[in-house]
């Protein structure tokens, strides 16, 4: 074969392979980056602020509210007691909002003193938002912050009642005692 067939059928070969490879050749194409962002969760955490205290608030003649010394001194039918403790919720998330109530169980009542005996929670003095009891749903209160991060603080009151109209001594263990040792509060997220 002569060297210029020879060099035809290179250069032609040549040519359909950059004609073959023109396809992997990209369009314009850009990009750019979105605005940095990180997106964090937030809390929700519940602890106990400065020290107890007990008090004896049962009706008296007088009506004064006495302290009540749970270690030396014993209720009877008609006496009221108060354990009074301050809470702090941390709450840090934009849709925070949550439910406190005391866990069960934490409370022992006596099964032989629990027809006369009461246990209730409350909440009150409350600064940095609000705490509102659950309608329907006895010892369970929202809380909700007033701003975002913002600390709820108030006093949770744990109310012991021995009903006043408790008859027959005998049918009641009186040395039974109302167990508050465990009492433990639990904190539950809700949605708003």
């Amino acid at each position: 074969m002569n060297k210029l067939v020879k060099a035809s059928i290179a250069g032609a070969a040549g040519i359909a392979l950059l004609l073959g490879g023109a396809g992997t050749f990209a369009l314009w194409n850009d990009s750019v980056g979105s605005v940095s962002a990180s997106i964090n969760t937030g809390d929700l955490d519940i602890e106990l602020d400065g020290t107890a205290a007990w008090t004896d608030a049962s009706a008296t003649t007088t009506g004064n509210v006495t302290t009540f010394d749970p270690a030396t001194q014993k209720i009877v039918p008609g006496d009221v007691v108060k354990y009074t403790q301050k809470v702090r919720v941390n709450t840090v998330g934009k849709n925070i909002k949550a439910q406190l109530s005391y866990t069960a169980g934490s409370i022992v009542i006596p099964t032989l003193v629990q027809p006369n005996v009461t246990v209730g929670l409350t909440a009150a003095n409350v600064t940095g938002g609000t705490v509102v009891a659950v309608s329907g749903t006895p010892n369970t209160y929202t809380v909700t912050p007033t701003a975002q991060g913002t600390p709820v603080v108030f006093d949770v009151v744990i109310t012991v009642t021995f009903n006043s109209l408790t008859a027959n001594q005998t049918n009641t263990n009186v040395t039974d005692a109302v167990k508050l040792t465990n009492a433990a509060f639990t904190l539950t997220q809700v949605r708003p």
